[in-house]
């Protein structure tokens, strides 16, 4: 691939060389000129590194957010039955109507 380039751009300055080929291999189109394509590459590894970081905090937070669905559907049936023993009245009907269509 290096090589591929060096002979498109005839370079021979390495460190070009290796922005280069990183700039192909994160598929961004090369512009010719060392300072943009090294602007861009710096970039682009910004990018990289905010998406990923950006991943990890949603699925964290994902993790924290949702209980498992089990544990809620038991402490919901748990609660109804309580309520449900207790029978106190027309409350009792609304409350475990909120429990149960969750209004």
């Amino acid at each position: 691939m290096v090589a591929g380039i060096r002979a498109v751009h005839s370079y021979e300055d390495p460190e070009y060389l290796r922005i280069l080929s990183e700039l192909i291999k994160l598929g961004i189109a090369p512009s010719g000129n060392k300072n943009i394509d090294k602007g861009k590459l710096e970039q682009a590894k910004i990018e990289l590194v905010q998406k990923i970081q950006t991943k990890h905090q949603e699925e964290a937070r994902q993790e924290l957010q949702f209980p498992p669905l089990e544990a809620v559907t038991d402490t919901q049936d748990s609660k109804r039955a309580q309520m449900e023993e207790a029978r106190v009245g027309a409350m009792t009907v609304a409350e475990l109507n909120r429990l149960y269509f969750g209004i």
